[in-house]
């Protein structure tokens, strides 16, 4: 509770953050700020994808070797901790390494809601709780979906740039919604 709590107050703080610099910005520099926040991959260069893809060959490996370390935490704390696991230790060190490659991509293409949460839901579904196949299949699901995504956002308004970020929304939310209602039914 109380990190959900945190979370939202530091989303507050951030978008005050982003509404004061649109605020001071100059008409240029909010037009880029609002194309930023929605999310585009018209900015994407090979070089900028040589990074990403580097990022993630230097994290990727440290992933890997806690394969079976992240699988075996979705057992439960207790579980993972009697099999000698820092569950702390790993939660940190995993939540760094997810903190750098989302903020390498984000840099880059801007806010893309959505890819995150939903790529990693579809290859649950496909191939299971084993981060073994889960993190490569995550990864693949995710590129595949945002390409999907640009290719529907091109497609929206022929000739002019539509943002991916509203494309991946209108995917995202309805199948979140399908999972908590599917979770629901569950529960019940």
């Amino acid at each position: 509770m109380a990190l959900v709590l945190a979370g939202i107050a530091l989303l507050f703080l951030f978008n005050a953050l982003t509404t004061m610099l649109e605020y001071v910005s100059s008409q240029e520099d909010l037009q880029a700020v609002v194309f930023w926040l929605f999310g585009s991959m018209a900015k994407a260069t090979w070089s900028k994808a040589a990074i990403v893809g580097i990022v993630i060959l230097v994290v990727l490996p440290f992933f890997l070797k806690d394969a079976w370390k992240l699988t075996a935490i979705r057992l439960g704390d207790t579980k993972a901790k009697s099999l000698g696991i820092h569950v702390e230790k790993l939660r940190i060190k995993t939540l760094i390494l997810v903190s750098f490659l989302t903020s390498i991509a984000v840099c880059f293409v801007g806010i893309i809601g959505f890819i995150g949460l939903v790529a990693p839901h579809i290859s649950r579904m496909l191939v299971g709780e084993d981060q073994r196949y889960y993190l490569p299949a995550s990864l693949l699901s995710g590129a595949l979906l945002l390409s999907a995504s640009s290719i529907v956002s091109k497609l929206v308004i022929p000739g002019a740039i539509f943002p991916i970020g509203i494309a991946t929304s209108c995917i995202g939310v309805p199948f979140f919604l399908y999972l908590i209602l599917r979770r629901r039914s569950e529960f019940w």
